[in-house]
């Protein structure tokens, strides 16, 4: 009896670890989706998990980098996203490094912009263009800095060059710090009313909060319209093939972009995200080849 015992339970032990075994197996391998400090692509890569995870029952990580190794990760991995890739001029030296080794999915919104912007009290005959810089006067009011944000960032690699291109590199420094000290220095000058000079680029929620504008660029050094791609990896068209389909059909407008930064700025990524997906059901249907009422 003892005997008989221990065989049932052994045997019933075996059928506990098959059927762990068995459901380990069928969960699939959560997707990576790799994000930086821009904040478009926090906000668009929440809701992308959403969408995935609730539409397509697959499991999905946020991961955070800077910009060349999210471009690395996703050449390298068989299951991962970037959705803010740039182009053609602020990702596009990323893009020509493993161009051959990722899917381009498409434009998910366009519009974006880059530039160095003052606030609107700034006066414009004084400053108006990036080569105004170079007025004694500008650069002492200018403090010789230019509030910049991440190093790695393709807007501070553009503004290197900026700052060589106009012959700018004897006279300002160009301050690395993360995004929202970038903001936060912005706020600081304008609730005193000084003079700055910021890395900046759009869709921005500084926009909604500040008077700010561009500075004019003469020599197009850093660039003009953009647009936003996602990226893939290679694998993921095989092994996701209905979550790929459903990111080729992703597609923003640059004012539903601009609203949930706004809201985001507000809230979280989260809660921004989650925003969007209530108030556009529609949008998510036609991402996911559905009804809006199915």
């Amino acid at each position: 009896m003892k005997r008989l015992s221990f065989v049932l339970v052994a045997a019933a032990l075996v059928l506990a670890v098959a059927s762990v075994t068995t459901a380990s197996a069928a969960e699939p391998e959560p997707i990576r989706i790799y994000i930086d400090e821009y904040a478009e692509g926090q906000v668009m890569s929440h809701v992308a998990k959403s969408v995935i995870e609730s539409e397509y029952d697959v499991p999905v990580e946020l991961k955070t980098v800077s910009v060349g190794p999210a471009f690395l990760g996703v050449a390298k991995d068989d299951r991962s996203l970037f959705l803010v890739a740039w182009l053609p001029r602020t990702h596009g030296d990323y893009m020509d490094r493993v161009g051959k080794d990722v899917d381009n999915l498409g434009e998910l919104f366009d519009g974006a912009r880059l530039g160095w912007a003052v606030p609107a009290y700034v006066p414009q005959d004084q400053l108006s263009s990036i080569a105004d810089m170079k007025k004694p006067e500008v650069q002492e009011k200018l403090g010789g800095t230019i509030q910049g944000i991440s190093a790695g960032a393709g807007l501070m690699q553009v503004s290197k060059e900026t700052i060589d291109g106009y012959g700018l590199d004897d006279d300002y420094r160009l301050i690395t710090a993360s995004s929202a000290a970038m903001t936060a220095a912005l706020k600081r000058a304008i609730d005193n009313r000084e003079w700055i000079a910021v890395t900046a680029w759009s869709p921005h929620w500084m926009w909604e909060r500040f008077d700010l504008r561009y500075l004019d660029d003469p020599e197009g050094l850093l660039g003009g319209r953009e647009h936003v791609d996602a990226i893939a990896s290679k694998g993921l068209a095989k092994s996701e093939p209905d979550v790929h389909a459903m990111l080729k059909r992703m597609h923003y407008s640059l004012d539903q972009i601009n609203t949930m930064l706004v809201n985001a700025e507000a809230t979280s990524y989260k809660e921004a995200a989650q925003i969007f997906i209530d108030e556009h059901p529609e949008v998510i249907a036609e991402w996911t080849g559905k009804s809006a009422t199915h």
